[in-house]
C-alpha cells in the first residue's frame, strides 16, 4: 500500500532516511502555505523564482547574466569567493541582488562548492516556487521561459532535467545592455555532461544531493522529473578563444590538492595547443541551437 501511494506522489526515500524525509515533506507544506498566502496577499499570480549561483572574478559574464536572468527571477543570491575584480560592486547594483562571501584560501575546491549548492537553496522554501543552483556562465533556456515555469508549476513538476549544450563563439560578446546573451551566441554542441538538474521545487526536494560539479544529482523527496528538449541548459563558457585561455590559467594556478588528487578541474591543466584545437574544431562543429 505505502508503495503504491510514493509511486503515485513520486515520493523517492533513502534508507536509515525515511523518517527525516517524510518529517521534512510535511513541513515544508507548511512552509509552501506560507508562500501562498504571500502571494494571495500581494496579488502574484506566476511562479517566483529565486537564484543561486557561485561567482568568481565574473566581471564580463554577471551583466549578461543578470539582463537574462532578471526577465523571470525574482532574488539573486551569488556565492562570492572574494572576487578582486568588480563582481562585488556589479552585483551589489542590482536591487534584488544579494552577495554572501565564502573563502576558501585562494584555491578552487569542488567540495566546498558541492556543499554550497546543496544547502543554499533551502532558504527559499515558504519564499520562492522553484530555485535555480549555477554556475554563473550557465543559462537554463526555453523560447517561452514564463510560460514554460508557469506550466511546470501547473504539472506539479519539482525538478527539471534539461538538455545540456556547449555554447560557442569567435570572440566574446560585447555587453550593450541592449542584446541578451542568448541572442547573440546560439550555436553550440550537444553535451550531455551537462544536463544538469538546475531548476527544482524546494517544498517538493528534501535533498538535491550534487555530486561535486553538480553534474549528477540523487534527489529525495517528491521527484517528479520533467525531461524534454525544449528546455536547454546553455554552458556559455567557450565564448571567445582569449578568454577561455585566461580563464584556464587563472584555474589551474587555483586548483586545490583535493581536486587535483581526484581529477576534479582536469580540464585546466590541458596545454594550451590542446585547448586552441578542441576549441576550433568545436566553433566549426557548432550549430544553431536557439
Amino acid at each position: 500500500m505505502f508503495s503504491i501511494v510514493f509511486n503515485k506522489y513520486h515520493i523517492i526515500l533513502k534508507k536509515g532516511q525515511n523518517a527525516y524525509i517524510l518529517w521534512r515533506l510535511l513541513w515544508n507544506q507548511v512552509l509552501l502555505m506560507k508562500l501562498i498566502l504571500y502571494k494571495w496577499l500581494h496579488g502574484i499570480h506566476r511562479p517566483i523564482i529565486h537564484y543561486y549561483a557561485l561567482c568568481w572574478n565574473e566581471e564580463k559574464m554577471l551583466p549578461f547574466m543578470f539582463d537574462y536572468y532578471k526577465q523571470f527571477v525574482d532574488r539573486f543570491t551569488l556565492y562570492d569567493n572574494y572576487s578582486d575584480d568588480s563582481s562585488e560592486s556589479i552585483i551589489l547594483s542590482q536591487p534584488n541582488a544579494h552577495i554572501k562571501k565564502f573563502s576558501m584560501d585562494g584555491e578552487i575546491n569542488d567540495y566546498i562548492y558541492q556543499d554550497i549548492k546543496n544547502n543554499c537553496w533551502k532558504q527559499s522554501r515558504g519564499k520562492a516556487d522553484y530555485v535555480i543552483v549555477c554556475d554563473t556562465d550557465e543559462f537554463i533556456y526555453h523560447s517561452d521561459i514564463h510560460q514554460a515555469i508557469t506550466q511546470l508549476k501547473c504539472d506539479k513538476y519539482s525538478i527539471v532535467n534539461p538538455y545540456g549544450y556547449n555554447m560557442y563563439s569567435t570572440n566574446y560578446p560585447v555587453y550593450d545592455s541592449q542584446h541578451l546573451l542568448t541572442d547573440q551566441v546560439k550555436r553550440g554542441i550537444r553535451v550531455p555532461m551537462f544536463d544538469k538538474c538546475i531548476l527544482f521545487d524546494p517544498h517538493a526536494i528534501v535533498e538535491i544531493n550534487y555530486k561535486p560539479g553538480a553534474h549528477e544529482c540523487h534527489p529525495w523527496g517528491r521527484v517528479k522529473k520533467y525531461r524534454n528538449e525544449d528546455i536547454k541548459l546553455l554552458h556559455y563558457k567557450n565564448i571567445g578563444l582569449e578568454q577561455l585561455l585566461e580563464r584556464n590559467r587563472a584555474y589551474a594556478s587555483r586548483l586545490s590538492k583535493e581536486n587535483t588528487e581526484k581529477g576534479y578541474g582536469a580540464e585546466y591543466l590541458k596545454k594550451e595547443q590542446t585547448i586552441i584545437q578542441e576549441f576550433n574544431d568545436n566553433l566549426q562543429k557548432a550549430t544553431e541551437i536557439i
